[in-house]
């Protein structure tokens, strides 16, 4: 069972030779720390999860001491049904949402945390950031550094990051630059692919960590919390309890909403036996992402107090359903009207379930709960249905425009003000007195916009696909044409799709998948031409027996992807920044990657740089009816030709590896 527990049997250096936790997290780390094992009590689980909304969530069931799996209800019900009382769940691809991290952190962290965030900004972008030929030198070691360490060189790799740190024969180091110490840490925590134990420092770890955490935390500041949430489970794996909590507090102050550190502080505590002060830190990782409440549950620390954490979920559990029955009836009167006047309506999956839930919500488990009431912050506003099929939007909430602008603020202050001037013989007197003054301040800037799902119905009711839009609000703005900059208006507010029309999307309405790249149906569809996706389009408005989906026009996209920005990029004009919104060549490895990983604009739309060039309609109508227009660039281009303003051609009927588009609608 892979779950480290404190004051076991087991040493950290013993754990990570276990054959249990070595099958375990060799999968795990191949795919990005997305699959671990737990075993969980019969009755915590049964206030957690249903055997239901485990099986809808891809957690399959494994019998305690045995290697049988079970993946469908049937298996899943006669396993309980034969006694086990204690049973292992293997968890794939459990939710995206969990914080910034994932749901194996704790038990093998080395290549996760060696790859996210700023850790892994490329060589070109470091050495625009060193100020010095010192430091030039010291990112270019860094380089070899982390060249190694994906080899699995490790040694190497800590050869390399002490040149960078302390210097060679042609140059002294430089010790200030906290992605040196990081990947330090990472090292001397303990590999988990490569078991080189003679290299592991627990010590070391800690201290490297603590110090990309203290250089950090001015200019990366997330990163500096993911570094003290590093450094707390390094001192944790040393019994040193009083530091792993702070460390991780630490990490808390700087980043509040990272559940990782909400779930270790509560580990931690539990350890301690502080169970009073570690279940509220629990419950706002659940907050966050529910299925925190499994992880707990599967952790050796909170099992030792098992029936403390049983309770405490089970009072989560009433208290969100009390809060939620309002917010479930709500929903229903707004679609009332719909379910009595369309066919099939009546019946539809999601309508069902609010009926049980007012019915018998009371006793279902929490995440049977929370997978009901979490979409219901948002709320059907339009279902229209014709000929064969059925298309239901959904508002799913707004996304929030933030700028800055600014205002004036008084503000107080303490002055030292004479009282009496000095003299030869003695000194002034003064006192200290508050004053006030005006000061400019800036302010965050909030617009909302709104965001709607459409999931498209078969006749017979049976969901085909969906498809996320948002709402893109008129307006002009300045388009660049040859060279030359005209104003453009985008007279009526539109839907554009959040994302790149995926492979799953394109799947379930064309029946096939022509993309170049496979693997993950999350991976945006390409190798599509231009006449191909107006196939597509035609056979999804054909489904619906409405002309409602079509592609952008080259306005609308330039538009959409600026979402208010005058730059270059939808950012702005700052080249370094690129590799947070978009996949090209200095960081895709020349490939497509599953749409939304990235930071969206400011209007929530993802991947409108990079990852694939996008078809629009209304080309050059000069050139030819045959030409059409590609926008964005792609994972295979370089950052000249991720600019909102870039436009490339290519023939209609041309299919290409790196195209692909989103989809687009008008105001209904």
């Amino acid at each position: 069972m892979s779950s480290y527990v404190y004051d076991s049997s087991l040493s950290w250096s013993d754990y990570l030779q276990a054959k249990s936790f070595v099958d375990d997290i060799s999968t795990s780390s191949r795919e990005a720390g997305r699959r671990v094992s737990m075993e969980i009590s019969r009755q915590t689980r049964e206030v957690i999860a249903s055997n239901e909304s485990l099986a809808r969530e891809k957690i399959q069931m494994m019998e305690a001491n045995t290697d049988r799996i079970t993946s469908g209800l049937a298996d899943i019900d006669s396993t309980l049904n034969a006694g086990f009382d204690r049973l292992s769940y293997h968890l794939q691809d459990i939710s995206s949402g969990i914080s910034e991290l994932n749901a194996s952190f704790h038990w093998g962290f080395s290549q996760l945390i060696a790859g996210i965030g700023h850790m892994n900004d490329a060589l070109s972008e470091l050495i625009k950031i060193a100020k010095t030929p010192v430091q030039t030198v010291a990112f270019n070691h860094f380089e070899i550094a982390r060249d190694a360490f994906r080899k699995g060189l490790l040694q190497e790799s800590l050869e390399e990051l002490d040149k960078a740190i302390q210097g060679d024969h042609t140059s002294p180091g430089y010790k200030l630059e906290w992605r040196f110490h990081n990947l330090v840490g990472v090292i001397r925590l303990g590999d988990i692919e490569h078991h080189e134990r003679a290299l592991m420092d627990l010590t070391k770890a800690e201290e490297s960590f603590l110090l990309a955490a203290r250089y950090a935390k001015t200019d990366y500041p997330d990163d500096a919390a993911r570094a003290f949430l590093s450094a707390g489970w390094a001192a944790y794996c040393q019994g040193k309890m009083k530091e792993a909590l702070a460390h991780t507090e630490q990490a808390l102050l700087l980043h509040p909403e990272l559940g990782e550190a909400l779930f270790q502080a509560a580990k931690v505590r539990m350890a301690l036996g502080e169970v009073d002060k570690a279940l509220p830190a629990l419950g706002k990782a659940i907050d966050l992402d529910r299925f925190y409440a499994l992880k707990a549950a599967g952790d050796g620390d909170f099992q030792k107090h098992d029936d403390r954490l049983r309770e405490f979920l089970e009072a989560i559990r009433k208290e969100k359903y009390r809060q939620s029955v309002p917010k479930v009836e709500a929903a229903l009167e707004k679609i009332k009207f719909w379910r009595e006047h369309i066919a099939d309506a009546k019946n539809n999956p999601f309508a069902l379930r609010m009926e049980a839930f007012l019915k018998e919500g009371s006793s279902w488990p929490l995440m049977d709960m929370l997978a009901v009431v979490q979409p219901l912050d948002t709320s059907i506003v339009e279902c229209l249905t014709s000929g064969t099929g059925i298309v239901i939007t959904i508002v799913i909430g707004s996304i929030s425009h933030t700028g800055q602008e600014p205002y004036q603020e008084e503000e107080t202050y303490q002055e030292e003000v004479l009282i009496k001037p000095g003299g030869i013989f003695r000194k002034p007197v003064t006192e200290m007195k508050t004053q006030t003054r005006m000061v400019t301040k800036l302010r965050k800037l909030t617009r909302n916009l709104e965001a709607i799902r459409d999931e498209i119905y078969s006749g017979k009711g049976k969901l085909i696909t969906s498809i996320d839009f948002c709402k893109i609000p008129a307006g002009q703005f300045m388009m660049d044409e040859n060279g030359r900059q005209r104003e453009v208006t985008i007279t009526t507010d539109f839907y554009l799709g959040k994302y790149p029309l995926t492979q799953a999307q394109w799947q379930a309405v064309m029946g096939n998948n022509p993309s170049y790249f496979k693997g993950d149906l999350n991976l945006p569809v390409e190798n599509v031409s231009w006449d191909d996706c107006q196939q597509f389009l035609k056979k999804l408005n054909d489904m619906i027996g409405k002309k409602l989906f079509r592609l952008p026009s080259e306005a609308e996209w330039e538009y959409a992807c600026r979402a208010g920005s005058t730059g270059k990029f939808c950012f702005g004009d700052e080249e370094r920044k690129l590799r947070e919104y978009a996949w090209y060549a200095d960081n895709s490895g020349i490939k497509t990657h599953p749409v939304g990983q990235l930071k969206p604009n400011a209007w929530g739309l993802y991947d409108m740089h990079g990852n694939v060039g996008e078809c629009c309609d209304e080309g050059d109508n000069d050139i030819s009816k045959t030409i059409r227009v590609l926008r964005g660039g792609s994972f295979h281009d370089h950052p000249n030709y991720m600019h909102c303003a870039y436009r490339g051609i290519f023939v209609s009927s041309y299919r290409v590896f790196n195209v692909g588009f989103r989809c687009a609608q008008d105001i209904r």
